[in-house]
């Protein structure tokens, strides 16, 4: 929820002496009906099982961490949980029973002191070092995020309140203004459109309680996903989202369900060789040329024609040599056949009493004549219905060879519809053409995807992000305000910007682009070498010292 280049905080400058306890304001709504039977395992019932070795885990599940090891961030802010086993053990039960004391009730901030109140002795013996792990997860958004309700005093930053200008009120310009928000920026929001969402927009039909997404509306999974928490803390009703998806074609008919599935999982294969020659052979730009996804896909689809085009080649070549074969064959068939009908012509004519006149030597002739044309007709018939033997079992080959023929293209026109589909789905969810998605960098996201059921909200997305700017944020947004350029002046000081035309200044060093931006002058630089953005683990650093 809160980005990494978002400025270091102080968290132990938050006054919470005067805060009331979490215990005073309960949720107001848990968890409705819908929710509990969206989520899967029951994961809201196991974070009730007090200190269970299960609760834990669920919690720690549902924050997107480890359970029973820490992360190379976490590694990095607390050296001293690496120290020795029993150093790691009690990190992560503070940790994992901080996040569970979150997630059973997210509509009412947890501060320090609530979370050293509940943790059970002796864990919560040392109070320094429970505050670090709470502020640890405080400042990277994986506590106190969202809609929730404050108990303390906004987090005093320095003497002076740094200013941050977010550019684009899409889901992530309103989740980064709640959240510098809450750690007491001063924030600004600067919208081009007169609407919220971005990418999100939900129409409602005049009159009517209809509503429909017209740009992104799915939960892309349950589990862990930060997006549950706020629909519970805004009163969102879930809809789960079938896996079934039915297409239908042009002609308003219902496409075939194993067509649909083999051109799906031939969609699925042309992937899986991108992301092989992308991240395994390492070819990512040709001649200089960064590869796109779509030259990687168009690229891959030639080949797969080039493959079978080249299989029908075997084919008929193959084809070629078996005709070729049974011509040999039916010739040899025709040859015997004449000689068989020759020699018994022969036999026959041969075939009476041998003349008393002849001399002994010239019945002998003939009789051994007569034999030669018998034994030579039955060979001729033997050879003949060896070689009908053989003419059939070729004819056998040919037929199974026809039920094999190869595709005349790699796909048809039809199919090809069908995985334009799967290509317009995916420039769908990516937000962007297959042209200017980065063959390389595409599906860096991957390893970070929720997992569990999809969801749609019942009152649209728009509605979600609406509930969550509050009252409090309202005033920081600003609508009808383009953002041209985005630059710094000499000294670095000042960040000098165009909106609407007009100069905007600002004192902030800090900008923070939620936005695609088509046109590369749009952003001409961005903050970067924050000086502040090691204050957390400096500050951090400095609390081992001093429990050392």
């Amino acid at each position: 929820m809160s980005s990494s280049s978002s400025p270091g905080v102080d968290i132990m400058t938050q006054t919470e002496e005067n805060s009331r306890s979490r215990h005073d304001h309960t949720s107001e709504t848990m968890d409705s009906e819908s929710l509990r039977q969206l989520l899967e395992d029951g994961e809201l019932d196991t974070l009730r099982w007090e200190d269970d070795d299960i609760s834990l885990r669920s919690a720690a599940s549902n924050s997107r961490l480890p359970y029973d090891k820490l992360t190379a961030q976490e590694l990095v802010h607390f050296p001293d949980a690496s120290d020795s086993k029993a150093s790691t053990n009690l990190y992560l039960f503070i940790r994992n029973k901080i996040l569970q004391l979150w997630l059973l009730e997210p509509n009412v901030e947890l501060t320090s002191e609530d979370a050293i109140d509940q943790l059970p002795i002796p864990f919560n013996s040392d109070r320094r070092f429970v505050r670090r792990i709470h502020g640890f997860l405080q400042r990277y958004g994986f506590i106190n995020y969202g809609n929730f309700h404050r108990l303390a005093s906004a987090l005093v930053l320095t003497s002076k309140r740094k200013r941050v200008i977010i550019v684009g009120a899409g889901a992530a310009g309103i989740a980064a203004l709640k959240q510098l928000h809450f750690f007491g920026f001063e924030v600004v929001l600067l919208e081009a459109r007169k609407r919220l969402g971005g990418r999100v927009h939900t129409y409602h039909q005049k009159d009517s309680s209809v509503v429909a997404d017209l740009g992104a509306m799915v939960v892309t999974g349950i589990n862990g996903n930060p997006i549950v928490t706020m629909m519970r803390q805004t009163q969102c009703t879930p809809v789960r989202i079938t896996p079934d998806c039915p297409i239908y074609d042009e002609y308003g008919k219902l496409v075939d369900q194993r067509k649909d599935e083999l051109v799906a999982e031939a969609f699925k294969k042309i992937g899986d060789t991108a992301s092989y020659i992308a991240h395994t052979l390492g070819v990512t730009e040709v001649n200089g040329k960064k590869l796109s996804i779509a030259d990687a896909y168009n690229n891959i689809l030639e080949m797969l024609e080039l493959r079978m085009q080249r299989r029908r080649l075997k084919y008929w070549q193959i084809y070629e040599e078996i005709l070729e074969k049974m011509k040999q064959v039916q010739n040899e068939i025709t040859l015997y056949k004449k000689s068989a009908v020759f020699l018994a012509e022969k036999l026959k004519s041969s075939d009476g009493s041998i003349p008393h006149t002849l001399d002994p030597d010239s019945r002998l002739e003939q009789d051994i004549l007569r034999r030669c044309y018998r034994r030579d007709l039955g060979e001729a018939i033997k050879r003949y219905d060896a070689a009908r033997e053989r003419f059939r079992n070729l004819e056998t080959t040919l037929r199974n060879l026809k039920k094999q023929e190869p595709s005349e293209v790699y796909m048809n026109q039809r199919d090809r519809r069908l995985l334009d589909f799967h290509f317009a789905n995916l420039e769908y969810v990516s937000g962007a053409t297959l042209e200017k998605l980065s063959l390389q960098h595409f599906d860096q996201d991957d390893e970070f995807q929720f997992t569990g059921s999809h969801m749609a909200i019942r009152d649209g997305y728009g509605d979600f992000l609406t509930r969550l700017v509050t009252s409090d944020v309202t005033a920081m947004i600003k609508q009808n305000a383009v953002v041209e350029s985005i630059k710094y002046d000499q000294k670095g000081n000042k960040k000098i910007g165009i909106v609407n035309n007009e100069p905007y200044e600002s004192e902030s060093k800090k900008a923070l682009i939620t936005e695609l931006q088509n046109n590369e002058e749009t952003i001409q630089s961005t903050a970067e070498n924050d000086r502040n953005a090691k204050k957390w683990l400096k500050w951090n650093l400095r609390m081992v010292k001093k429990q050392n």
